[in-house]
């Protein structure tokens, strides 16, 4: 690769834009915009389900997830009360 295909790669003119900027801010800046733009890739790619579920699939689903908040609710309850 030529140092004119380098300075027109997409990926490394981002690297090269992440260490002409030194601040502290810009740094965390670039992490934080590159992991929100995987996250809204991943988001995207998952938004529609590819499996169908029954009825009581979903049901059972939403009993995990509510026993699961449950549990959280009270160790953070046992946390609290211990530590207070």
């Amino acid at each position: 690769m030529s140092v004119d295909n380098i300075e027109n790669d997409p990926e490394t003119r981002n690297m090269i834009d992440y260490v002409d900027d030194t601040s502290e801010k810009g740094r965390i800046s670039y992490v934080l915009t590159k992991w929100r733009k995987a996250l809204y890739n991943i988001n995207k790619k998952y938004s529609n389900p590819r499996l169908k579920m029954t009825p009581l699939v979903k049901v059972s689903l939403l009993a995990l997830r509510l026993y699961l908040i449950m549990l959280v609710i009270i160790l953070s309850y046992k946390f609290y009360t211990m530590v207070m």
